[in-house]
């Protein structure tokens, strides 16, 4: 099995796939079903896979395969589908990632809307809820180590209550860059990873609805540092009274660094005392 196709394999069986070995089955075989939006999405698996699709269900499904029956034993344990330091190797490419985060994961544009302008910002979710904390750590800290992109644990009342999510500016866009080269012919799924074009739309939304300048942050990849441009968009949201923690969240940048940052600036008199 080449390590393109174990990649889609290992990122779909994270996400919306199974693996199932019943009965009398000596080997294990794949299903996975979605919703209809995203046939062609599935589609796309089936072909790269070799795999059937059906259509009317939306559904793949392969042969039983040896293969499958070995994956089936690293990843199946006491019969639950389960992260561990081991199993979680195998994904190392980033058309996996690209699978897993296209099965359970979101683009989401939030933002911070306070009395004189609007400030946009975007967030990755991966729903790993139903796996465990310590799952979801392994994965983090694979995920860190492989591609170089941080998440971050973060508490949800569904499932085990443990997901990941990421808020750093430089991370979203690295992500980002990182898994669309592949996913250039799966159109249906080009929201999830049209970054602009998503801060865009909802910029256009939210002046429907409110008449406030609304602001987007740099989404350019850069050193942790702050350029000139954050340095005006600070000052704007301080005589905007925007609070540092939130002026934290908009320039993905740390609490204590909003307010170290803010204390450097009020010393080289950028920022009345």
């Amino acid at each position: 099995m080449s390590e393109v196709k174990k990649n889609i394999l290992i990122g779909s069986i994270l996400g919306d796939g199974n693996l199932a070995l019943y009965g009398r089955s000596i080997n294990a075989y794949y299903r996975e079903h979605g919703c209809k939006e995203q046939s062609g999405y599935r589609q796309w698996k089936a072909k790269q896979l070799n795999y059937n699709f059906i259509d009317k269900r939306n559904a793949l499904r392969s042969k039983s395969l040896v293969e499958l029956t070995t994956l089936h034993k690293l990843f199946y344990i006491n019969g639950k589908k389960t992260i561990t330091k081991e199993n979680i190797e195998l994904l190392n490419h980033p058309i996996g990632l690209m699978c897993l985060y296209f099965d359970d994961g979101s683009l989401v544009i939030q933002n911070n809307n306070n009395k004189n302008s609007i400030y946009l910002f975007p967030r990755i979710y991966l729903y790993t809820q139903s796996f465990s904390k310590e799952e979801n750590i392994i994965l983090k800290n694979h995920l860190k180590d492989t591609f170089d992109v941080d998440f971050k644990l973060k508490w949800t009342p569904n499932g085990s209550h443990w997901h990941l999510s990421m808020n750093k500016r430089n991370y979203i866009k690295k992500f980002i860059d990182l898994i669309k080269p592949y996913a250039v012919n799966i159109e249906c799924m080009h929201y999830k990873v049209n970054l602009e074009k998503r801060l865009k739309d909802e910029k256009n939304r939210q002046k429907k609805l409110k008449d406030k300048p609304i602001i987007i942050g740099d989404l350019s990849v850069k050193p942790n540092t702050y350029s000139k441009g954050d340095e005006a968009l600070i000052i704007k949201m301080l005589n905007d009274g925007i609070t540092q923690i939130e002026i934290a969240k908009v320039l993905n940048h740390t609490y204590y660094g909003i307010v170290d940052k803010i204390r450097r600036m009020k010393k080289e008199g950028k920022i009345p005392s």
